[in-house]
């Protein structure tokens, strides 16, 4: 029988507290990736957690997000309002109204928890903080990459390594597909998810010939873009396969250390983009830690960006050192001032404690303040 304090300490599924050492990595983690936001002229906003439904959910990135969003009822207004469950629609709305005025290109970055119905397959929290930035202007190459260049320099300054960028262009699919009946669609979309292309080519639909193709060219960039450069293409698919090619080309010429995948078709979990896609992964890690690309935002402008999954780096090699702990018996702001400057962080002790060594140790202190000196303890 679970006892009533046991009770009190229960959460809902996909929510939990974040304790210490976490709750430090992960405020250290934030700070660090928005300072290489800021490096790069990105400018830091902080949107609400909450907002009007037919606000938040309305026309850009926000009108894919309903069955996500959780609902609830203002008191005051007795509108109803919406828990963001993405922050990159609040950007949108930013940028297309109170940001508006601003010249373009236009950097912003932010950070932010935001909470979904449900998790997803590679992670079941529903809270989940993001870090992210968007570069909202003309419809760019240069755009794009710059974009993958900054996001990679900021898990760089975390110390992730083996950074690989998967590229995407998922408006394909739709091109492809459209005119098709849904049933058909369904299973012609559980195929390419799958890589099943002998399932595909039992399906009679139009473009299973381009589609194949499109398929082959999925892996390693280099051989992907021979195969993809030896297709006959005109059109949007010319336009296309030359903007991903040169996206390619700008991040290799600026970081060599990137590993570059592409997989034309991929497009699971970019629900609102419109453009070029990425994801970027870590053999750090298991499963995606960012995703980004390109979208149009409220007003219509072209904007791409990049969402950066902090809660991946809780449990992991992502960590800060943290100043030694020295402990000090009595309450003395002068004098802890003075072990702080010194590069050490003061914990001070209980007017009821008797032994200060025992008190010092069970704190975790390494060290100890007598007589106006830090002496190390003795274990």
């Amino acid at each position: 029988m679970i006892s009533s304090s046991s009770k009190k300490g229960l959460l809902p599924a996909g929510l939990s507290d974040i304790l210490y050492p976490d709750a430090r990595i992960q405020a250290k983690t934030t700070e660090n990736l928005l300072d290489v936001f800021s490096n790069y002229g990105y400018m830091r906003v902080k949107p609400p957690l909450v907002e009007y439904e037919d606000s938040l959910l309305s026309d850009g990135p926000g009108a894919v997000l309903k069955d996500s969003t959780f609902r609830i009822m203002d008191p005051l207004s007795q509108r109803m309002m919406a828990l963001r469950s993405d922050v990159t629609a609040q950007i949108s709305r930013i940028a297309s109204t109170r940001l508006s005025h601003l010249p373009r290109p236009l950097r912003l970055s932010y950070s932010g928890d935001v909470l979904r119905v449900k998790g997803d397959s590679f992670n079941s929290e529903r809270q989940k903080t993001q870090v992210g930035a968007e570069l909202i202007g003309p419809k760019s190459e240069l755009i794009d990459s710059e974009i993958i260049l900054v996001c990679s320099q900021s898990l760089k300054s975390i110390n992730i390594r083996n950074i690989t960028v998967d590229l995407n262009l998922p408006f394909l699919r739709d091109l492809f597909l459209d005119g098709i009946e849904n049933s058909l669609k369904e299973k012609i979309n559980e195929a390419i998810d799958r890589k099943d292309s002998q399932t595909l080519k039992k399906l009679k639909f139009n473009n299973l010939d381009i589609i194949l193709k499109f398929m082959e060219c999925t892996g390693n960039y280099e051989n992907g873009i021979k195969k993809l450069s030896e297709l006959k293409l005109d059109g949007i698919l010319l336009e296309a396969r030359e903007y991903l090619l040169k996206v390619i080309n700008i991040i290799k010429e600026n970081d060599s250390s990137i590993n570059i995948s592409i997989d034309p078709l991929e497009n699971r979990g970019f629900k609102y983009h419109t453009g070029l896609t990425f994801t970027i992964f870590s053999e750090m890690f298991k499963g995606e830690i960012v995703k980004g690309g390109s979208y149009n935002t409220l007003s219509g402008e072209t904007a791409t960006g990049c969402t950066i999954y902090t809660e991946k780096f809780h449990n992991s090699s992502v960590s800060y050192n943290q100043n030694d702990l020295v402990y000090m018996p009595y309450l003395n702001m002068m004098e802890a001032d003075k072990v702080i400057k010194k590069g050490f962080s003061v914990v001070f002790g209980s007017e009821l404690n008797n032994n200060s060594d025992k008190e010092a140790t069970e704190l975790k202190c390494k060290y100890i303040w007598k007589n106006n000196t830090i002496v190390k303890l003795k274990y």
